[in-house]
């Protein structure tokens, strides 16, 4: 039984890499899909919006259109009130929009559901240590800066008063994540809606992609039931969520990309364990030789290998699956504790996934088994029992090499070396090639900065905020600048420069903008304050291009290429919220010198004065100039920063004023927290890593004995032919070497293989830059490690075999 035991353990470890594996990548996979459906849910519940003021009734017969999952009254009546002296921001909802919010960024507890419960932020509660339960009395009333009463949503204000009206007590039964930034002086409530007015709708419907094409239809019948012509706006987040805009190809490319990975791995470990099936049936041969001897058919044989390898497999299917679960669940479960992920990244067991990883699963090791077990079936009698039996279907071969002439009679037992090696350094070669891919994503849009605080602050004032002035001439920085800047279309009948058109920059824009349905290339208006324009090059009133472009769309920002933009660029046609104007360019630059801005691929980048902005922005009577808020870059000795900021703050908090807000960012903790981002899936890979090193080195180790002692025979004859122990050892040991190789150069291939086809399949990739965010010193360093201890297995091996009798190797056992 023990002995019988040794031989099943390279499929035991075999299968239960295949089970661990497809454990690991399914739950990974399920958590990232159902975490990206969880938070699109979290900050957009509502599939469609109806701006009109609907009351009860008319939702009411909303709902009973078929295809309406839930509709209800989305109060923004927000009301002012306070917690002691915290001002809290009062929302409602009733239980119509509770059951849509179903996935929400609430930390503790549940939405009120009855007009004594609330809900409030995360900090308050802290701040108060308040728990679920509590007993809250809120102080509802107005805010007013003198005689102006000031909206629930303004930032709080130092010399703001706040004249009380109403004191009610209420039951904590939630605890919500913050709302507002902690600069704004603001807290999140939510209590239960209990109001009657008339307020817009929001939709939730069973089938959103069916609603999407059939939208005139829908509203046809929402206006034959209400009376009056009403519109849906469907979310964009929703729309992009279900690819409802992207063309047929681009729908399928995902799912292709994840069925063709899918299909990839069972073939790969089909072509491993099949290997490992070959050197396990060496072993059984004499014995299933004897069962035919006695009259047992070709397919009972194969039947009784079949049946003994699935039932050797379901133990490490199950030992296989619980250790990928619980390794994928203890990783995600301290990321959640340690690292800064979503809240919606979390593992939970799901019995149907389970089924299909257990399915998977058993139908690689079935679908292994069947060409050895075909092969086996088939043998010869008298040759099965003496052991000289061939599983190749052609006849041995002859060679005046003798070394060639064995390994070519060998090559089943040989080969599977090679494989064994591969599979394991073929896993973490993927892990790598994910972690990559996720480190371009993060380094797309970052780019190395010289300043190292950021201040943000919207006003309504067309003039730069004395306070920001303030703070730039105060604080002493090495060097800052302040800007405005907002979105603006820029019509695509500008001829590009010939640089561009060698890098195929024109067919790209087409293929974007056709893409989108647009005409107008993205772009940038900048306001300068006149000193800094004058930097440029640039005068007031002027206009001033910075005309470059990245010579590849998808290389990271910050190790871009630019090359020239347009060819010789007088006039620009440019768009703001409808209104078309054509600007002459006085001046074309190719640097902005200490000025840094973000170049996003095909944007075009415009400065000016402020002067001439506000009055291009007024005479297009673009009222939302407000939403793009003055910016102040600053660069401060890294002692200073914590100083710096809090005067900052402090400065600001003093002079905000009605509809005003601002934020701060300060370059370190943006640094960090980006790097945090990406350390949950190292932690997956490493761990990953980890367990498919040791079990590939046992697993090299089982096979490799096995092969050997397969071989023990040819060894023992050569030995006793006097063939000299230190040649057989260097031939025997070359021949190992040589599979390792072609080992590596097959995860190589395949490898490169897998990228070529993402590059191809996603427009979001190309190949040099997998090619170039691929980690080689990880995967050389891992393919190493495992290569030389293979090859010190291999040494010891032999060497024992050799130390042996020779009449203990060419014995018939």
């Amino acid at each position: 039984m023990r002995k019988m035991n040794k031989k099943n353990f390279p499929i035991f470890i075999s299968v239960f890499i295949v089970s661990l594996f497809f454990t690991v990548v399914f739950y990974f996979v399920k958590v990232n899909l159902d975490a990206n459906y969880m938070e699109t849910r979290a900050t957009n519940f509502a599939d469609a919006h109806i701006d009109d003021h609907l009351s009860e009734e008319d939702i009411e017969k909303l709902r009973e259109i078929d295809g309406v999952k839930e509709a209800g009254r989305l109060n923004m009546d927000f009301t002012s009130a306070k917690l002691d002296d915290d001002l809290v921001v009062i929302y409602r909802q009733d239980n119509h929009i509770n059951k849509m919010r179903e996935f929400s960024f609430t930390e503790a507890g549940r939405f009120p559901e009855n007009p004594n419960e609330i809900m409030l932020s995360k900090s308050l509660v802290e701040k108060h240590k308040l728990k679920i339960g509590d007993e809250i009395p809120i102080s509802f009333g107005k805010r007013f800066l003198g005689k102006k009463e000031l909206d629930p949503t303004n930032s709080k204000i130092e010399k703001e008063s706040f004249e009380k009206n109403q004191i009610k007590s209420y039951n904590l039964v939630g605890i919500y994540e913050d709302v507002y930034n902690k600069y704004a002086g603001l807290s999140y409530g939510l209590i239960f809606d209990t109001t009657k007015d008339p307020q817009p709708a929001v939709l939730r419907f069973d089938d959103f992609v069916d609603v999407h094409l059939n939208k005139k239809i829908f509203e046809d019948e929402i206006t034959k039931r209400l009376g009056r012509k009403i519109e849906m706006r469907f979310d964009e987040r929703i729309e992009k969520y279900y690819r409802v805009n992207d063309t047929w190809l681009e729908k399928i490319m995902a799912k292709a990309m994840m069925i063709f990975f899918l299909l990839s791995m069972i073939v790969i470990f089909i072509f491993f364990t099949r290997n490992i099936f070959w050197v396990w049936g060496l072993r059984k041969i004499k014995e299933l030789s004897i069962y035919k001897s006695i009259g047992s058919t070709d397919f009972q044989i194969y039947k009784l290998l079949f049946k003994e390898a699935g039932l050797i497999s379901i133990i490490p299917v199950l030992l296989g699956h619980l250790s990928g679960f619980f390794l994928i669940y203890g990783l995600y479960s301290y990321s959640q504790k340690n690292l800064e992920i979503s809240k919606f990244e979390y593992v939970t067991f799901n019995p149907l996934l389970t089924g299909l990883i257990l399915l998977v699963s058993f139908l690689v090791m079935s679908l292994s088994i069947i060409k050895p077990a075909r092969k086996i079936s088939i043998i010869n009698i008298i040759d099965g029992i003496r052991g000289n039996v061939d599983l190749s279907m052609s006849k041995k071969k002859k060679n005046e090499d003798l070394w060639k002439e064995l390994r070519n009679n060998n090559l089943s037992s040989i080969k599977s070396q090679r494989y064994i090696s591969a599979i394991g350094i073929l896993i973490i070669s993927m892990f790598i090639l994910s972690i990559s891919i996720s480190k371009y994503f993060r380094d797309y849009y970052d780019e190395d900065s010289s300043y190292n605080i950021f201040t943000t602050y919207y006003s309504s004032d067309k003039k730069v905020p004395d306070v920001l002035s303030y703070i730039e001439k105060e604080l002493g920085s090495q060097k800052s600048f302040i800007y405005k800047d907002k979105y603006i279309g820029v019509k695509n009948n500008l001829d590009l420069s010939n640089q561009a058109k060698k890098y195929k920059l024109d067919e790209k824009i087409k293929k974007i903008l056709k893409k989108k349905s647009q005409e107008y290339l993205q772009g940038n208006l900048i306001a300068m304050d006149i000193d800094d324009l004058e930097k440029l090059g640039g005068s007031k009133g002027e206009f001033i291009l910075y005309n470059k472009v990245q010579a590849d769309p998808l290389e990271p920002i910050a190790k871009a290429k630019m090359v020239k933009y347009f060819k010789d660029p007088k006039n620009i046609d440019i768009s703001m919220v409808g209104f078309e104007k054509k600007i002459k360019i006085s001046k074309e630059i190719y640097d902005t010198g200490e000025f840094e801005f973000k170049p996003f691929p095909f944007v075009v980048n415009i400065f000016t004065d402020y002067e001439t902005y506000f009055d291009l922005v007024e005479e297009a009577k673009d009222d939302k100039y407000l939403n793009y808020p003055y910016t102040l870059k600053m660069k401060i000795d890294d002692k200073d920063l914590s100083s710096a900021k809090e005067f900052i703050e402090n400065k600001l908090r003093e002079s905000l004023q009605i509809n005003e807000r601002y934020d701060i960012f300060v370059g370190k903790e943006i640094e960090e927290q980006e790097a945090s981002s990406l350390k949950y899936l190292l932690y997956i890979s490493l761990a990953v890593g980890i367990i498919i090193f040791i079990l590939n080195v046992t697993n090299g180790y089982s096979s490799i004995n096995i092969s050997l002692i397969s071989r023990k025979k040819e060894i023992g004859s050569l030995y006793s032919a006097g063939m000299d122990i230190d040649e057989l050892k260097e031939n025997y040991e070359k021949e190992f070497f040589l599979e390792q190789v072609k080992s590596f150069l097959l995860v190589s291939f395949i490898s490169l293989t897998v990228m070529l086809i993402i590059s191809i399949l996603s427009p979001q990739f190309s190949l040099p830059i997998l090619l170039k965010y691929f980690d080689y010193k990880m995967y050389l360093g891992f393919a190493l490690v495992v290569y030389v201890i293979n090859l010190l297995i291999y040494h010891l091996s032999l060497k024992r075999i050799l130390d042996r009798p020779t009449i203990d190797l060419i014995r018939t056992e």
